[in-house]
């Protein structure tokens, strides 16, 4: 089947038909992006906690700069990690007001 001699008179179908499938999949992809939307809230969400759950407390040290390189380490982890919880939420962010709307 081409275009010239079999569809010739069914443009306005083929174009419905196509606008219809159009439709569907933006409808599939705008749930989804809703959605991924969502989680990635949640897990921006779920990191903070983590963060906060597991910050060292802070206590008087004798000398100002005075601390064990493994608490420094395991407190540039947690910045890191409380920078990608930033990323996932403004993920979030964009994606629920720019991408879906």
């Amino acid at each position: 089947m081409s275009w010239g001699p079999d569809l010739w008179d069914s443009y306005h179908t083929v174009v419905e038909h196509v606008a219809k499938g159009t439709t569907e999949l933006v409808d599939v992809y705008g749930k989804f992006v809703k959605e991924k939307a969502e989680l990635e809230k949640e897990y921006a969400k779920g990191l903070r906690k983590l963060i906060s759950k597991y910050e060292p407390k802070k206590i008087k040290k004798k000398k100002e700069n005075e601390e064990s390189s493994e608490n420094s380490c395991f407190r540039i982890f947690l910045v890191e990690t409380g920078y990608q919880a930033g990323q996932h939420e403004l993920l979030a962010e964009h994606l629920s007001k720019v991408v879906v709307k």
